[in-house]
């Protein structure tokens, strides 16, 4: 076999089950929200939760949406702030800093186009516009492409071709994944969670504070 065709196998085969390499890590977005419950859209702080079910914070938020990259203590502690959908905040503690992890985009030209409860799709918008809703449930809403990923299978397949974009609700997925840096001994919290490639790449799990990396195996 010529090296042309050994070099076009290798490709395919890298293409089968890899992983974009972290830095930073790939985020793992939790299921999305159809109809949640009604809430108020009140524009006080509301106690969106942790990624691992918490105890309600609601108590310990601050009155206003805090600066981005202030101090804070409470650890994993996340913060939805409502003036209204199409300008709210979702702001969480890590690692002793505030992020802002959803932000509504506050153009005027979205004023009163975010329907009044999470779930429901906007009048009247292109699904390009790039419209953010945040929801006092802790939720942001927007139009979102679906991602390509190759089945985890150590077999090379061809990736999915793009979708049209939809209309979703989620919750932001874990701060570890998303900010910061992702290497070995390098503080994240909460303890457990994990990041990276599931399968073919680097991926790591926080340990007692620090990040654990590994290189995950492609399956057979």
């Amino acid at each position: 076999m010529s090296t042309g065709r050994w070099a076009a196998v290798g490709v395919l085969l890298f293409l089968g089950c890899a992983s974009p390499r972290p830095a930073p890590p790939v985020e793992s977005p939790a299921p999305p929200v159809q109809q949640p419950a009604p809430a108020d859209a009140g524009t006080g702080p509301v106690d969106a939760g942790t990624e691992d079910g918490g105890t309600s914070q609601s108590a310990v938020c601050p009155s206003e949406p805090p600066i981005e990259l202030s101090s804070c203590t409470q650890h994993g502690l996340r913060c939805t702030y409502v003036e209204r959908p199409e300008c709210g905040t979702i702001s969480e503690c890590y690692l002793g800093q505030w992020y802002a992890r959803a932000r509504g985009s506050c153009s005027p030209q979205f004023e009163g186009v975010c329907p009044a409860k999470a779930g429901e799709v906007p009048a009247d918008v292109s699904p390009r516009s790039g419209i953010v809703c945040i929801y006092p449930e802790g939720v942001a809403c927007s139009y979102r492409v679906e991602r390509g990923q190759p089945e985890c299978s150590g077999v090379a397949r061809a990736l999915p071709l793009p979708s049209a974009p939809s209309y979703r609700c989620e919750a932001p997925g874990p701060a570890a994944c998303v900010l910061g840096g992702f290497k070995q001994g390098g503080p994240c919290e909460p303890d457990g969670v994990s990041c990276g490639a599931a399968c073919c790449g680097l991926g790591g799990v926080c340990v007692q504070g620090e990040w654990q990396l590994e290189m995950r195996p492609c399956p057979p």
